[in-house]
């Protein structure tokens, strides 16, 4: 099974775009404005997976533990060391929640670029390359075009960002185990449009190194907005994919 080895390539190509923009209040708002487009293609599209989740509260309760959170929002001990009895057991193959692309070009980073207000082409055009390197460096990681692998990356950087903590490449794997259950064990995954798909998979991506990115950069210029906001987008994603509420 492929896995999420390192989010850093992706989120230094996403850093960039705060250089280009001079770190003003102009890039902050792209990015909030870009965070708003993001969560009103993932939440709806999650809707099933969510009310899929009602089924797999165990796993839930033992991916939380084996992230080291319990679903209070409490590091147990300080320590996100994974047990090794507490390990998911995997119910499919991992292609199972693989996905045909309808397009071979990805179809988000041009929706975001486009709707970027306030920014010349150059920029605009800027901000389209930047965002398909993220993909690509994520691809270069990660299994190409599957689902678990995107909600496993989103909701590591969350974690991460949360509790300050980077996962372990066993607990990165156990997430796509997760998700990969989960999503497998969902109905509607597998009659979801395909250029849904695609474009929530983008959309995960893309979401996962923007938290990471206001993360990085919020604590390096300190600037509590920033930070604020990948806190509030960490929480979202934790209960929105995990269930419980990470305050």
């Amino acid at each position: 099974m492929q896995t999420i080895n390192s989010n850093r390539t992706s989120v230094i190509v996403l850093y960039t775009i705060l250089i280009i923009f001079g770190c003003s209040s102009m890039a902050l708002g792209q990015f909030e404005s870009t965070a708003r487009m993001l969560t009103t293609t993932i939440m709806p599209a999650t809707s099933s997976l969510a009310t899929a989740q009602t089924s797999v509260i165990q796993q839930r309760k033992s991916m939380a533990i084996a992230a080291g959170v319990w679903p209070d929002g409490t590091a147990p001990s300080g320590s996100t060391t994974v047990p090794q009895k507490q390990g998911l057991a995997s119910k499919y193959d991992i292609s199972t929640t693989d996905f045909l692309p309808v397009s071979r070009s990805p179809i988000v980073p041009d929706q975001l670029a486009n709707a970027a207000t306030g920014v010349d082409p150059q920029t605009r055009e800027t901000m389209r390359k930047l965002y398909l390197q993220a993909l690509a460096s994520f691809e270069a990681e990660a299994r190409k075009n599957n689902m678990a692998n995107a909600f496993a990356f989103v909701t590591a950087i969350a974690l991460q960002t949360k509790f300050g903590k980077q996962l372990t490449e066993t607990q990165a794997d156990q997430l796509i185990v997760y998700f990969n259950n989960v999503l497998g064990s969902t109905p509607t995954f597998y009659t979801t449009n395909p250029r849904q798909q695609q474009m929530l998979y983008e959309s995960l991506i893309i979401t996962g190194n923007l938290i990471a990115l206001l993360d990085s950069q919020g604590k390096q210029a300190n600037n509590q907005q920033m930070r604020t906001q990948a806190m509030d987008m960490s929480q979202a994603v934790i209960k929105q994919f995990l269930g419980f509420d990470a305050k």
